[in-house]
């Protein structure tokens, strides 16, 4: 069953024009209805609504059969006829055809072929009105269901992101459950075409197009199809309804009193420039992109409106008159404190169309710094994101508002909706590309293109992956059982192919393989990479000579082979040098075996490398430190005797010197024997320092004034034909270390110069300066960063060549004569350096001298500065055990006490020397004891004369210095003093155990000091 509905007007002009005829409008809609309707055909008429009826503005009087369609008739000359069956349909095509038959005058004139186009307008305008009416309810194909036409206007064209998605939202709510409505969709197409050039035009176009067509409501999208219903819409549409969305900057006085309501698209800027202030800190500017047209205009006028609020923090600036490419130049010189904010951007400078996700794709390609925008359909095409504006959202209050002018609601009840409705969004890309936090967002947001985790998937996705999964394992299962099958078979043939390369590229020896023609069949990768070849495959068919550059190494290998290919003997660990592709040295050690068919034929050669360059290396530090190590331990073996023979000599011959005048001859002689006695004394001082360094006796020590004392004695005793210059300051330079070790560093050093130059002569230059080692230099000097002395002790003499810099420093080596040194100078100085945490280096070339740097750590001057050893002996008047197993010192020494004034007794051993202590604890002020002596050592009668008078004081002797550490096992032995020693030494630890507190920990008489003086 079909109905028609049919709308004839009359147009008011035929009545008050005399000559004119009336003109009918007829719009008439064939729908659809169920089978099970009753067959019911009506021609409504509307009209006017007559006055007193309460229908509304858009209040229309339904013409019924009798008195209501004769009223219609005499009131407004409307009338509506309801027919049914095929009459119905009869009245109604005859109605339609004497409507169109009759057109108005106006048309006529308008569509007459000499009609003036300039005119088109006015003869529009003449056009009759629609009646201000619509009916309360339209006939629709179910009961309950309502119907209507409506007419969307969009301002631009298909496919434009923005008005596409108010067209969505438009449609999700036309489109719901009760609803018949046809919406016609009309493009106006100003993106591409400026709107001023083609509204005239458009007008003309919907003049003759919709002549005939009636429309519940139009809907437009944005400021073009905005303004031209404002201009337009009373003549083209009479009486009807007008709801617009997705306009900028509106004036409220334009559609005040007009059938107009609607959605202003107002953004929220001032809320996407705080998130941006937050997001992207330190920016000062704002730099919007945007063009020429009406709607990209009103955008920048609203964005005007809030650059007031952010007076002071930022600047703003609009680009809307340049190309596309002169817009990507600007964008790509800007990078500091500016951020883009996006206009929905679509004309350059010469009119030509683009498309604004393109442009945003193309500016955010060359942008440094981050972009912003207000519009949703501009988010994953670039920008960071904010307080975004969704069409559908526009799309969907502006349907709502249609449907509800449709049930008969009043314009001026459904109030123009201004407030910003925004959601806020953010593009995971490009917050990644701009390191911006997610915590960073405001509360609510929400991020597009986050990868997605698995458990957010769908349940349809999620059990269609399972399945699958599932389906794949059983396949996998049945493909496995196949697979393995075959690969049984093929792993072995595989492994006899691949067995020699895996194995090969997994040793770390160099491995190659040759023919009997000394051409290569392969080799590892250990081997090509060393001789720098890409892969084992460039090796294949050449020989040594096509890229090995030792060409030594060439032909000693090239013999080598040739005699295991005629022998059949291997060669084994056999080493050679070969120089790398750096040009370096490497020692390798050689294996090279004959390679035999299965007939046992000799086939080629297999030869295998080694670098044992570092093991060769460890060997050489190894014998090092073995040789150090026998040196200390000789030298600590034989240490004790020794001192002991040198104590008895020194103090004979002091005691000799005192039974002789001064004129004595034998006073020379008796000098002599201590000089030597002193020279081995420090020659096994020396040899203790490098071989066991240690910082026994560290004070803090004035190294200028070391350096001054000793270079007086250096300058007595060189010849005339060598200088001696000095840069000392006159200031203290306090580091901390042993005296007497530092003065044997500088007697060492510029002995080691003067020995060079006593032939030739030259100079010797000393200085001590400040230096600060920074961090990034301190690993390769060896040292911890911070301040440090810096003695330089330099000579003109005839250089060093480079094959033995690296030797000067080992014990026992020198260029010297048999005569003339030992090679231990040195090598004590770079034990005493390392001893005090500090680093000695050597520059020297023939002919160029040598200069021998020094660091050692700087104290800070609030440290006091000990003295030396005094030159004269003291004296003392108290009682005295002495106790000594050698028969020599047991003379010698209760000899030169005694000269001092004191009182002394002896014995020979700790069981006689306990013996009589006990007998008279009160008799002794002071014991002196050797530390080894047999049966009972110096520690043992230390203790037992503990138990008889704990106060009692003990200074123990030692030629061993471990007697230090053993001798703070007993509290009451106050002072240690080291083996060999003289008269003021004596009398120096004599004083100080007397002086000392009867219990507490002992100190050592350091032998440093006496060397410091006696040098």
């Amino acid at each position: 069953m079909n109905t028609t509905t049919s709308n004839i007007s009359t147009g008011p002009d035929a009545v008050a024009r005399p000559g004119l005829r009336a003109t009918f409008h007829c719009h008439a809609r064939l729908t659809g209805c169920k089978k099970s309707e009753k067959s019911d055909s009506k021609v409504r008429f509307d009209a006017p609504a007559r006055p007193g009826n309460d229908g509304g503005p858009y209040g229309r009087i339904p013409l019924a059969r009798g008195e209501a369609r004769q009223e219609a008739r005499e009131h407004h000359g409307n009338w509506t006829v309801t027919m049914k069956n095929v009459c119905s349909r009869l009245v109604a095509v005859l109605l339609l055809t004497a409507a169109m038959a009759f057109p108005s005058a106006a048309d006529a004139a308008a569509a007459a072929p000499d009609a003036d186009r300039s005119t088109a307008p006015a003869a529009r305008a003449a056009r009759p009105v629609r009646p201000d009416s619509r009916p309360e309810f339209h006939a629709t194909p179910e009961e309950g269901e309502l119907s209507a036409t409506i007419l969307y206007l969009n301002s631009y064209h298909d496919g434009y992101a923005w008005s596409d998605s108010i067209l969505d939202g438009i449609r999700q709510v036309l489109t719901g459950p009760g609803l018949n409505i046809d919406l016609q969709i009309e493009y106006m197409d100003n993106k591409k075409y400026d709107y001023q050039s083609t509204k005239n035009i458009l007008f003309k176009l919907y003049s003759d197009k919709f002549q005939y067509d009636y429309y519940d409501v139009v809907i437009t999208s944005d400021n073009d199809a905005f303004n031209f219903m404002l201009e337009f819409g009373d003549t083209l549409f009479p009486g009807v309804p007008v709801v617009f969305c997705g306009v900028n900057d509106i004036d409220p006085n334009s559609i005040k009193g007009r059938n107009f309501t609607g959605v202003v698209e107002n953004f929220d800027i001032g809320r996407t420039l705080d998130i941006a202030l937050r997001l992207t800190p330190g920016f000062t500017k704002v730099i919007g992109i945007g063009d020429q047209s009406i709607t990209s205009r009103a955008i920048q006028n609203q964005v005007a409106k809030v650059i007031p609020k952010y007076k002071g923090r930022l600047t703003f600036e609009f680009w809307n008159s340049y190309g596309l490419d002169e817009f990507l130049q600007r964008v790509r010189q800007n990078t500091d404190n500016v951020i883009y904010y996006l206009i929905p951007f679509h004309q350059n400078v010469m009119g030509k169309f683009l498309n604004t996700q393109k442009i945003l794709e193309e500016v955010s390609r060359v942008s440094k710094v981050p972009l912003y925008s207000n519009w949703n359909f501009m988010l994953g095409h670039g920008i960071v994101g904010g307080a975004l504006l969704a069409g559908e959202h526009h799309g969907r209050q502006a349907a709502q508002m249609a449907l509800r002018l449709i049930r008969g609601e009043r314009v001026a009840d459904i109030p123009v909706i201004t407030e910003p409705e925004s959601v806020l969004r953010f593009d995971y890309n490009v917050l990644k590309r701009f390191n911006i936090p997610e915590s960073a967002l405001p509360e609510g947001s929400e991020i597009i293109n986050r990868p997605k985790a698995f458990y957010e998937l769908g349940k349809p996705i999620f059990w269609t992956i399972i399945v699958s999964l599932l389906f794949l394992a059983l396949l996998s299962v049945f493909l496995i059982n196949n697979i393995m099958r075959r690969r049984q078979v093929e792993s072995q043939l595989k492994q006899q192919l691949s067995f020699q390369e895996i194995l090969m590229d997994t040793v770390p020896l160099h491995v190659c393989w040759k023919d009997r023609k000394q051409r290569y069949l392969g080799a590892n990768r250990a081997f090509t990479t060393f001789f720098g070849l890409a892969s084992p495959e460039d090796i294949l068919s050449r020989t040594d000579a096509d890229f090995v550059t030792d060409a030594d190494y060439a032909t000693w290998s090239l013999r080598r082979e040739r005699e295991v290919l005629q022998s059949g003997a291997p060669l084994r660990s056999v080493r050679c040098n070969i120089k790398d592709r750096d040009g370096g040295t490497v020692c390798m050690e050689v294996n090279k075996v004959p390679l035999r068919d299965a007939y046992q034929n000799i086939m080629g050669t297999l030869t295998t490398g080694e670098d044992v360059t570092q093991r060769i290396d460890l060997e050489r530090q190894l014998l090092q430190s073995q040789k150090m190590e026998a040196i200390g331990t000789l030298a600590g073996g034989i240490a004790h005797d020794f001192n002991n023979i040198l104590t008895s000599i020194i103090n004979s011959a002091e005691l000799a010197q005192m039974d002789m005048d001064e004129e004595d001859m034998g006073q020379e002689d008796l000098s002599r024997v201590l000089k030597a006695a002193r020279r081995g004394s420090r020659l096994v001082t020396q040899i203790l320092t490098f071989s066991r360094p240690t910082r026994e006796g560290f004070q803090a020590v004035d190294l200028a004034q070391i350096v001054r004392e000793d270079m007086e004695l250096i300058k007595a005793s060189t010849p005339a034909n060598i200088r001696i210059s000095l840069d000392i300051p006159e200031t203290p330079n306090l580091c901390t270390a042993n005296p007497g070790h530092l003065h044997q560093v500088v007697m060492n050093l510029c002995t080691n110069s003067y020995q060079a130059m006593h032939e030739t002569g030259g100079e010797i230059a000393v200085s001590l300066r400040d230096v600060d080692v920074p961090p990034e230099e301190a690993p390769a000097m060896g040292v911890a960063p911070g301040p440090y002395l810096q003695l330089t002790v330099a000579d003109t003499g005839p250089g060093m060549p480079p094959e033995i810099l690296h030797k000067i420093f080992d014990p026992f080596f020198t260029t010297k004569g048999k005569t003339e040194g030992t090679g231990l100078g040195l090598a004590v100085v770079h034990g005493i350096i390392k001893a005090h945490s500090g680093t000695v280096t050597v520059t020297s070339e023939p002919g160029q001298g040598a200069r021998f740097e020094i660091l050692l750590p700087r104290a800070a001057q609030s440290e006091v500065v000990i003295p030396a050893a005094g030159e004269r002996a003291l004296r003392g008047t108290e009682r005295i055990l002495f106790v000594e197993d050698d028969a020599d010192q047991l003379v010698t020494v209760p000899r030169v006490l005694r000269s001092l004034g004191y009182r002394v007794t002896a014995r020979p051993g700790g069981d006689e020397a306990l013996a009589e202590f006990s007998a008279a604890p009160e008799a002794y002020d002071l014991i002196i004891t050797d530390y080894d002596m047999p049966r009972m050592t110096g520690l043992d009668l230390a203790r037992a004369v503990a138990a008889v008078d704990p106060s009692m004081r003990i200074l123990l002797i030692s030629g061993r210095r471990k007697a230090q550490e053993a001798a703070t096992a007993s509290p009451n032995i106050r002072e240690v003093l080291l083996k060999p020693y003289n008269k003021v030494l004596l009398s120096e630890a004599v004083r100080a155990t007397l002086a000392a507190d009867p219990v507490g920990p002992a100190p050592m008489a350091q032998p440093g000091a006496q060397q410091g003086a006696e040098a």
